[in-house]
């Protein structure tokens, strides 16, 4: 395919686990020196068992989101939401209205950058709902999502 590819990004789950790794390690050593009186007083501390829950589940997830691989391949007619499993292609042309949804900043009325993009589709009751952030370069898929939706404010308009 020539069309422009954006992947899903992992990066959060990979710092999620060094963080939990680093906190348990620490925890560890600096208990098992300085509290403990023996290795196997370590076994009953309640937030050893927390932290290898919080590993255990980022790792989980980190690995179900590396197997889905999902991707948004934009084409010149239409743009394609992939995953391992399985895909859908949406045509321009079904495509009804783009909203573009922004979050607030804190301590300000003034409104942060763009988080989400909702499309009404011709054969869906629901919104179609990407969240841009999940993705890599996520201002050219901005940008992207704003081709798309001059295009279809310009065909709505004819």
């Amino acid at each position: 395919m020539d069309g422009r590819t954006y992947k899903y990004k992992l990066d959060f789950y990979y710092k999620s686990v060094i963080v939990y790794m680093s906190f348990l390690i620490i925890y560890v050593i600096i208990n098992g020196e300085f509290f403990a009186k023996e290795f196997s007083d370590l076994y009953k501390d309640p937030i050893i068992y927390i932290s290898m829950l919080f590993i255990l589940l980022t790792l989980f997830v980190l690995l179900k989101n590396t197997i889905r691989a999902k991707e948004i391949i934009f084409e010149d007619d239409k743009f394609i939401i992939k995953n391992r499993f399985g895909q859908r292609e949406i045509l321009f042309s079904e495509i009804l209205l783009i909203r573009f949804s922004r979050e607030k900043r804190y301590g300000s009325n003034r409104k942060g950058n763009v988080r989400r993009v909702r499309m009404r589709l011709t054969d869906r009751k629901r919104y179609l709902r990407i969240r841009l952030s999940e993705f890599w370069d996520e201002k050219k898929l901005i940008q992207e999502f704003n081709n798309v939706a001059k295009l279809i404010s310009t065909r709505t308009n004819d």
